[in-house]
């Protein structure tokens, strides 16, 4: 499963956590005298860690967005308490109550939202946001580093120390930091990469909005018209199935609804139609979250190595799609399965009412295909390839795969060996 480790890394380099990082920075490289015990620090770092996988999980939920991001600010809060040696509260700790409050909010306003302008005055906030709390830290640093350098040659004491450090020093201080040359360079050049980043994300939301007006809704499949013309009368012909759906969707179905549920299909047609064209695959019907694709209808030699290529190009995208279904609010779904077999079958061109003709294929080819598709969950693979496939792949695709076993398929006398991924 990608979807998770992924969403890991960018929650732990790119979102909520990453104010978090820069804290965990400065407490490291302070001087002793100001900084918490190890075991503080080490707590802290481990309910990031906790932090950053419950967002991953659940983070396309606004609320869970907004309560999570507040994990490690209580967690340094109470161990800041129970260290009653050190200074319990200061300016860092304030503003990092005030930042996860900042970022949380913005960031489940962004997923609420379902029109682009809120969603780019959001983004504009959270670069903003981004940008002081860079800026702050570095100031938080460089105040740390001056006043227990003070504190170790004697020009101050330990209260004094405090205060230095207290929410209320906050405005002199800040305003001190920012007469040398040097530091306004520094929050200069902040602020202009912060421009440069907002910009990029203003287009991708535009783009992300006109990808989505195209392939919000995917019209039924139709035949190619040449597929057609070849096909007017009922024949038997060799052709590669790809039989795939997704695990656990009718729960899903039934737990979220009927808009959410027409809102992952689309998505999930698009994607399909995308691949299956890419590698010249024909897509013979949708029902419901299965896809039965056919490839090598009109006598394409490479027709196993396209169906194979279709598959693996499908499981790449899978990731990004379930990045969208978090992004739209959408039913995660977690697991897909996906069936290929190779043999003859009935096909030819349906006409209905409507005077469109669809490719209908029928078979015992069909059904097993179907059969892997619903072994993957027993063998735990996302793609399950049939002996009669594996035999007339290339041998760089035929390396990609292992016999996992032999299957007894109905009406098929002899058994059928599985292959998966290696």
């Amino acid at each position: 499963m990608k979807f998770l480790p992924r969403r890991f890394l960018e929650e732990f380099f790119l979102y909520s956590s990453q104010f978090v990082l820069f804290f965990i920075l400065v407490l490291f490289t302070s001087p002793r005298v100001i900084r918490p015990d190890s075991y503080v620090i080490v707590a802290l770092i481990g309910f990031l860690m906790l932090q950053i996988g419950l967002l991953a999980r659940y983070g396309h939920r606004p609320l869970a967005r907004f309560l999570f991001s507040f994990i490690t600010p209580a967690a340094f809060t109470i161990g800041r308490l129970l260290n009653l040696n050190k200074l319990p509260f200061d300016m860092a700790t304030v503003f990092l109550w005030a930042i996860a409050f900042y970022l949380g909010l913005l960031q489940a306003i962004d997923l609420i939202s379902k029109h682009k302008w809120p969603k780019r005055i959001a983004e504009m906030f959270l670069s903003l946001g981004t940008i002081l709390t860079f800026v702050f830290f570095y100031f938080y640093l460089n105040l740390r580093v001056d006043v227990s350098e003070a504190y170790a040659n004697g020009s101050i004491s330990f209260a004094e120390l405090e205060r230095s450090l207290s929410v209320g020093n906050f405005i002199p201080a800040f305003l001190a930091f920012t007469r040398p040359v040097q530091h306004v360079f520094i929050i200069f050049g902040a602020l202009m990469f912060g421009l440069f980043q907002v910009s990029d994300k203003i287009k991708q939301i535009s783009l992300k909005y006109r990808l989505d007006a195209v392939y919000s809704v995917v019209e039924p499949p139709t035949a190619p018209i040449d597929s057609v013309k070849a096909l007017n009368t009922g024949e038997t012909r060799n052709v590669v199935i790809l039989y795939a759906d997704l695990w656990n969707f009718t729960p899903i179905a039934e737990k979220e609804g009927p808009a959410a549920t027409i809102g992952l299909l689309n998505r999930y047609y698009a994607l399909w139609d995308l691949v299956a064209r890419r590698h010249n695959g024909i897509i013979e019907q949708f029902v419901g979250d299965t896809a039965i694709i056919i490839f090598g209808l009109l006598g394409e030699t490479d027709a196993v190595d396209a169906a194979v290529g279709c598959a693996h190009d499908f499981l790449t995208q899978f990731v990004y799609f379930q990045d969208e279904l978090a992004e739209h609010r959408l039913p995660l779904v977690k697991h897909i399965g996906i069936g290929i077999h190779a043999g003859p079958v009935t096909t030819g061109a349906l006409t209905v009412a409507s005077g469109n003709a669809r490719i209908a294929v029928i078979g015992e080819t069909v059904n097993v295909a179907a059969r892997f598709d619903s072994l993957c969950r027993e063998f735990k693979q996302d793609l399950l390839i049939s002996q009669a496939v594996y035999k007339d792949l290339t041998l760089e695709n035929q390396s990609l795969f292992q016999p996992m076993g032999e299957v007894q398929v109905r009406n098929m006398n002899q058994l059928q060996v599985v292959y998966g991924s290696k």
